[in-house]
């Protein structure tokens, strides 16, 4: 079941397969497409399947009007995106996409990358004052609340549209290995020569290495607290692969180990491989891999995937520092395997944070 799903990712994002079961159980297929993110993305390589090895009739009708639905919500989304950006440049403002859009164009079907909400970063476009604040004070001028629960970002909500404004781009508060990927993240936005500008619209793609780098955080982060999906590791495979020449890889190699993912990205890179069929057989890259016990954080990380999400509800106060206790514990053996810091360490961190930097700044 797991390999005819894989292999209809493949074949959904361009890839070719050789063989396909004739049969198989499509609604378990279908509940674990849907728990991976990429529903829409298998349905697009059911489609290179023979009709008589499609699903029954009643369930791929389903399907399609699913994905309709989710392309309906895509559109309005991004036109509600493109509606904030216009109000936030006629002010000045420049909006830069984080994830969605971006990695969403990376996809045969942007459409088909489902995202529940929009991560952007303001930047004033000339002069110099506080693009993050002043863009909190226009959504509110149009009738929108504005929630600050979260030191990293700001929340609203636009119509069918979730979007968190970030003040920073990582949760770097105690954690000084983060601090210093905070600030080069922010020391790649120079001048309003840097990124560029998604067409037909006032939103912007911030520079590929900030692009790169933040998806690997973002994806790191996940790891440890919830968990990955196939998404998640579609979303770097698409996007490295089509910005593959403007990667400056030596660069990327260096800011991997400067900031700690090391340990995380060759698995999570790795098993991008194998997601688009260019590793078949994880177990056998090379004799060094072996050696150094990658092969081993390879097989952890892919049960992880397979794993039912630890998916939970934001709960704030002592209660929500109290969560986040218990999900570090949890990720005891993450820590062991993907990560510089120890279990200890990173529960020092927390606590320090809490303690001591409740509004962090940048030195």
């Amino acid at each position: 079941m797991r390999e005819s799903f894989l292999n209809l990712v493949r074949l959904g994002v361009g890839k070719n397969v050789e063989t396909f079961p004739n049969t198989i159980d499509w609604e378990v297929l279908k509940l674990l497409a849907d728990q991976q993110g990429l529903s829409a993305v298998v349905l697009d390589g059911i489609e290179c399947l023979p009709v008589t090895q499609r699903p029954p009739q009643e369930l791929l009708l389903e399907w399609i009007g699913e994905t309709l639905q989710s392309e309906s919500i895509y559109e309005t989304q991004q036109n509600e995106a493109v509606r904030m950006a216009n109000l936030f440049q006629n002010n000045g403002i420049r909006t830069y996409v984080l994830k969605g859009a971006v990695v969403a164009e990376c996809y045969p079907k942007p459409s088909h990358r489902p995202s529940v909400d929009m991560d952007c970063y303001l930047l004033p476009e000339q002069s110099v004052f506080d693009a993050w604040n002043l863009g909190n004070d226009l959504i509110k001028t149009q009738g929108f609340e504005v929630a600050f629960d979260y030191y990293k970002n700001s929340t609203f909500y636009l119509n069918d549209l979730t979007v968190e404004n970030h003040q920073y781009f990582t949760p770097f508060r105690g954690n000084e290995r983060l601090a210093a990927l905070e600030k080069w993240l922010q020391g790649q936005f120079k001048d309003c020569s840097t990124g560029s500008r998604i067409e037909g619209t006032e939103l912007w793609r911030p520079p590929v290495m900030v692009t790169a780098l933040f998806l690997i955080e973002h994806a790191y982060s996940h790891f440890l607290h919830e968990g990955l999906t196939w998404r998640m590791v579609l979303d770097w495979m698409m996007f490295s692969r089509k910005h593959k020449d403007e990667i400056d890889w030596t660069l990327l190699g260096a800011k991997i180990d400067e900031f700690g993912f090391r340990k995380f990205y060759d698995s999570y890179h790795r098993l991008g491989k194998y997601l688009v069929g260019e590793l078949r057989v994880l177990s056998q890259e090379s004799e060094q891999i072996r050696a150094e016990g990658l092969e081993l954080r390879d097989s952890l990380m892919l049960k992880d995937i397979w794993a039912e999400l630890d998916v939970h509800d934001t709960v704030k106060g002592i209660k929500g520092k109290l969560a986040l206790v218990g999900n570090t514990l949890r990720a005891r053996w993450k820590y062991k395997y993907f990560s510089e810091d120890s279990m200890s360490k990173a529960l020092w961190i927390q606590v320090k944070g809490v303690l001591f930097e409740k509004n962090p700044k940048l030195n």
